[in-house]
């Protein structure tokens, strides 16, 4: 893996990156500059590629076998679930209830390869990473070699298409939040976009106006059509916590992401895999208590279970029992209600200053492409860069 910069800005960039919905690739990231450059590139090798997606693979069978016992055996310790969530999990997983999407967020060295942790519910930087680093791709001047790891766009489209079949649905409802930036609803609008082309009827509507009629016992939209297939760009954890998630059991409504998702969207999963698989060479070790850590040397990294976007993080030394906010982490009050695990710290690759992580996605249940965000401190934030990559053989 290799930083490389220098490429020049394309003549038309502003324009080819509106023509594809990206009309916020100009936010400000955390030092200031734009989101997206035309100007720098991760550089990979084809055996570096293959390792990722094998990895990708590997790691989402080990997820679903995870969801598979977890539900079995109804151990949901350390999750802080309600009774409705359990009810919910439960439901979802004996309906087979599809998903659609996930992230795996990893660090890699060049030698070690490690499994950050899986945005298996509300993961965003879809179209970055499905659409506008292909473009680029295309159409940057001075590359070579002009390979991608990168067919996120058609696995979606297979995966709506798949979908639209297990359900037998034709209309689907696309949601976030009505006060979400333009990253999420730019998001929303790509996966509306390419559902639209697998052939389905589509809607848009922000989360806070899907409401519920106790009469027909149906979810409805604002025009008191129901609605018969939901994607909600919104935490889990905080839809089945609302006045109307009592009635999504037995719904007619399919939800997406389902609810058993809350059992891998939750940074428990971390520590209960590495008690399952210890010492996997893609885990890093994590436990739910610091006075589970045994190694005295290495620093670990505390994270809310049921953070998002680098919220909360801190460093804890065992050594000397300090623990220290990580820079570059906001804090919210939110996160600290359902707790923390320990994982241990791993040392990202310093490029010219910038730290790089890499988000491989799954489509269904295949790895289809990556992504990466950099950032000039170790923790990726909703405010870090997100960069194209290609790579040779």
């Amino acid at each position: 893996m290799k930083r490389i910069t220098g490429f020049p800005t394309r003549p038309n960039m502003v324009q080819q990156l509106l023509d594809v919905g990206f009309d916020y690739y100009n936010l400000p990231s955390s030092d200031g500059s734009h989101y997206w450059s035309d100007n720098v590139a991760y550089e990979f090798t084809l055996a570096e590629i293959d390792r990722i997606e094998d990895a990708t693979n590997e790691l989402h069978a080990m997820c679903m076998d995870f969801v598979a016992d977890e539900v079995k055996q109804g151990d949901y310790a350390y999750y802080c679930f309600t009774d409705l969530q359990k009810n919910l999990i439960e439901q979802t997983w004996a309906k087979n209830v599809p998903h659609l999407y996930g992230r795996f967020d990893f660090g890699y060295d060049g030698e070690n390869l490690k499994m950050f942790e899986y945005n298996a519910d509300t993961p965003t930087s879809l179209l970055e990473a499905a659409v506008v680093q292909w473009q680029w791709l295309e159409q940057i001047e001075g590359l070579a070699h002009r390979d991608q790891f990168n067919w996120i766009h058609e696995e979606l489209l297979n995966r709506f298409q798949f979908i639209q079949q297990q359900t037998g649905l034709n209309d689907f409802h696309f949601s976030a939040m009505q006060e979400a930036g333009r990253e999420d609803w730019g998001n929303i609008d790509y996966l509306a976009d390419v559902a639209y082309n697998a052939g389905w009827h589509i809607h848009q509507l922000a989360i806070e106006d899907v409401g519920y009629d106790k009469d027909s016992q149906q979810f409805l939209d604002l025009n008191n059509q129901p609605i018969d297939c939901l994607f909600k760009l919104y935490p889990l954890e905080w839809m089945t916590t609302t006045e109307y998630a009592p009635h999504m059991l037995n719904s007619s409504t399919t939800f997406i992401e389902p609810a058993w998702k809350l059992l891998l969207s939750n940074k428990v999963l971390l520590a209960k895999l590495w008690q399952k698989h210890p010492n996997h060479p893609l885990l890093l070790p994590a436990y739910f208590s610091k006075h589970d850590i045994t190694d005295r040397q290495s620093i670990w990294v505390k994270k809310p279970t049921l953070g998002r976007e680098g919220a909360n993080v801190s460093y804890y030394e065992k050594r000397n029992g300090l623990e220290f906010a990580a820079k570059g982490s906001e804090y919210s009050a939110f996160y600290d209600q359902a707790g923390y695990i320990y994982q241990q710290k791993f040392e990202l690759p310093n490029f010219d200053g910038m730290y790089p992580m890499i988000g491989s996605w799954v489509v269904g249940d295949v790895a289809c492409g990556i992504g990466l965000r950099e950032d000039f401190t170790p923790v990726t934030g909703n405010d870090s860069h997100f960069i194209p990559h290609y790579f040779v053989e």
